[in-house]
């Protein structure tokens, strides 16, 4: 029987959540479908994907446009080039990823006369969509099929502009690699760890702040990540003298490594859609202090039970939360203990059963 076609459509295939997300899916999915991905920019995926996997990209490299004339011509292209692509190939359905991308996803489908989701992957109050985007989406999303979000306050938020009963809740799926690299044998070192990106969203300055005020003998900060906040940080852990203690890692591809060995997460975002590291972390149960920031912690973190919820930008409740996890190690297996528990039905086989449901009722 031949398989049907799906099409995931994302900017690239870089470090970062959208990016996992859709590297997992397309991994998980291809026993079922032929799976293609569309990258508007040509890139080596950061995770590992399946051979059977087909890849094609828009355009070489991406170059930034000089005002809205190009920046038309530019879309337009993309839109001409992803519509082609679906139309060669046959594909029985699109799936987007993230704002700009779901409307060149929207019309490409439109045009070829194919279903569409389209997939919304952070909190749209906080997050720096361009008015042009956030116009297009106004008037377009109501013509994709589903939207997918992964949370009931994202859910809301997108209410005005697209039928409720056409917004869909999924949550991210953990990596089966991850699953597999998971070792609650490994010997544990005295690390906070913390990963993202390094940006004014991750506020990964409150953490470097908080880490240098409480008592850090024996202890380290490990931070995964890369981002425009790298020299800013570089010069406030000079300022704070606390280059032997606090490491700025960069990106790695064993994320799994880290997770294992640290025996804290700190995660300090002003905003989300569903953090894919703080998912991960209670996955490999590490103790967890959060922002409870909109959206995701508080649908993850029962405070007190499986980790500790924290104000946004409240460097003094994380140093108090630090301290007590550092202190007591009793506190910090109960957290370890709970957190697996509560994100087990976020691994992939569940989540990804749950985009299936979806993905027939648009193919059948």
């Amino acid at each position: 029987m031949n398989k049907k076609k799906i099409s995931f459509v994302i900017g690239a295939l870089t470090a970062g959540g959208a990016e996992r997300v859709v590297t997992t899916l397309s991994n998980q999915l291809s026993e079922k479908y032929e799976v293609h991905i569309i990258l508007l920019t040509k890139c080596e995926p950061f995770y590992k994907l399946n051979k059977s996997v087909k890849i094609f990209s828009c355009r070489e490299e991406f170059q930034p446009s000089d005002g809205i004339i190009q920046a038309l011509r530019a879309n337009y292209s993309l839109y001409k080039t992803i519509s082609k692509y679906l139309k060669d190939n046959k594909i029985d359905l699109a799936i987007g990823f993230i704002t700009s991308v779901n409307i060149l996803t929207i019309l490409a489908s439109r045009k070829n006369n194919i279903p569409c989701i389209i997939s919304e992957r952070n909190y749209p109050k906080k997050s720096s969509t361009q008015l042009q985007w956030r116009i297009l989406r106004k008037l377009l999303y109501k013509k994709a099929d589903f939207l997918v979000v992964q949370t009931d306050k994202i859910k809301e938020q997108f209410e005005p502009i697209i039928k409720s009963n056409k917004i869909i809740i999924l949550k991210n799926p953990i990596a089966p690699e991850l699953t597999e690299a998971r070792d609650i044998n490994f010997k544990k070192e005295n690390i906070i760890l913390n990963i993202g990106r390094l940006t004014n969203q991750k506020a990964q300055d409150v953490l470097i702040k908080a880490f240098a005020n409480i008592n850090n003998d024996n202890w380290k900060l490990i931070v995964v990540g890369k981002g425009e906040k790298q020299k800013e940080y570089e010069e406030l852990i000079k300022l704070l003298k606390l280059e032997s203690k606090v490491n700025l890692l960069g990106q790695t591809k064993d994320i799994a490594h880290f997770y294992n060995k640290s025996k804290i997460f700190a995660f300090t975002s002003i905003f989300e859609g569903s953090p894919n590291a703080l998912i991960e972390a209670m996955h490999f149960g590490l103790p967890c202090v959060s922002t409870d920031c909109p959206t995701g912690p508080s649908e993850l973190i029962t405070d007190g039970h499986n980790g500790y919820l924290i104000p946004i930008n409240d460097q003094e409740q994380l140093e108090v939360r630090l301290s007590k996890l550092i202190n007591n190690e009793k506190l910090r297996e109960k957290f370890s203990i709970n957190a697996v528990k509560s994100v087990k039905s976020l691994e992939a086989e569940p989540v990804t059963l749950e985009w299936i449901h979806l993905f027939e009722k648009l193919l059948n």
